[in-house]
């Protein structure tokens, strides 16, 4: 596996004459070492005394079933890192003081400020309060609308609740009264539903498992101008590339098809969804499907395969994100045992 910083982690690796274990999360790569954050405090591992790397879910903040158990703030940083648009830095102190001495470390906690001019996407164009910053929240702030006026862009945060209920977190609970103060306003929530991949999958644990009769599905490495069409950018559309590089940002990522097959031996797209694996959780997103044939099954076909996919591979966990007005898919996740466990709002000034 790839080690990078902020990903939480099981290395086993040889002390002395003996094996031993870190579990923890990345906090410092270098040519020779990783340093992982442990309950223990700092562990520094040699590369070469590595045996085995094996990537783990965030640490669950209760007993319970695995998806329910996952804190707030790691929820957000699963979703965010499957919607990570290239031009993407983190906001915290140490790393301003990092930039002000020219050097090129930075630490991956704070705030996450995302910018794609190309695209119209609210996840995309907007920071999101993680870790403290290191710094009081106006002066954060402050340095989040220079970041984005720099680029002839409106400011917008992205705050969330602790649960599924409206009270916000409490990384973002200082927050909110200020960017009302500011003349900030809050755009209708975004739901983000998580569920357990046993359950959605039905048993399944392969795309071809969930196709309906008359569908096959189809699991490719990248979307196709079919898939970018659909979803809005066709070949032709100025933001094409950049969408397609929005599309392509996470490292593990894949898209599923559905195509309905006719007597004259042809086939037509019926529905399609971007499948992303971070840290042993399954991201769903950009689920569409054709409007003449809703209400069929094949959204849910998709959706199904996609989970089955990340369920073959050991993942447990799934999440969406769904505007709170989209019922119909709202009510497809729920129908695969997914319910909601927090609620976000972007707010532009």
């Amino acid at each position: 596996m790839q080690l990078r910083p902020g990903i939480r982690v099981v290395l086993r690796y040889r002390d002395g004459e003996s094996a031993t274990d870190a579990l923890g999360t990345v906090e410092e790569l270098t040519d020779d070492t990783v340093t992982v954050l442990t309950k223990r405090g700092s562990t520094v591992v040699q590369r070469d005394a590595i045996l085995l790397a094996h990537e783990v879910p965030p640490a669950p903040v209760r007993t319970g079933l695995l998806h329910e158990v996952v804190s707030a703030v790691d929820l957000r940083r699963i979703s965010a890192a499957a919607w990570l648009p290239p031009e993407s830095t983190w906001l915290h102190s140490d790393n301003v003081r990092a930039e002000a001495a020219g050097a090129t470390d930075f630490v991956q906690a704070g705030w996450l400020l995302r910018s794609e001019s190309a695209v119209p996407s609210k996840r995309a164009n907007s920071a999101l309060p993680l870790d403290e910053p290191g710094m009081p929240i106006a002066q954060a702030l402050d340095a989040v609308e220079n970041w984005y006026t720099s680029r002839d862009a409106r400011p917008m945060v992205q705050i969330y609740s602790a649960d599924s209920s409206s009270a916000l977190a409490p990384g973002c609970a200082e927050l909110g009264p200020l960017l009302r103060e500011r003349g900030y306003e809050a755009m209708p929530p975004t739901l983000l539903l998580t569920g357990a991949t046993r359950e959605a999958a039905a048993g399944a644990t392969r795309a071809a498992d969930a196709a309906l009769p008359g569908l096959t599905i189809e699991v490719v490495d990248s979307p196709s101008v079919d898939c970018l069409a659909a979803l809005g950018y066709p070949a032709d559309h100025e933001g094409h590339e950049a969408y397609r590089r929005l599309l392509t940002s996470a490292e593990q990522v894949q898209f599923l098809t559905a195509w309905a097959h006719h007597p004259d031996g042809s086939r037509s797209p019926v529905a399609s969804c971007r499948l992303v694996e971070v840290s042993r959780w399954a991201v769903v997103t950009n689920l569409i499907t054709q409007p003449a044939l809703r209400r069929r099954g094949a959204g849910r076909a998709v959706v199904r395969a996609a989970i089955a996919t990340a369920a073959g591979r050991g993942v447990r966990s799934f999440l969406a994100d769904v505007e709170a007005d989209n019922v119909a898919s709202i009510a497809l996740f729920e129908s695969l045992g997914a319910a909601v466990a927090q609620r976000s709002w972007y707010a532009r000034r």
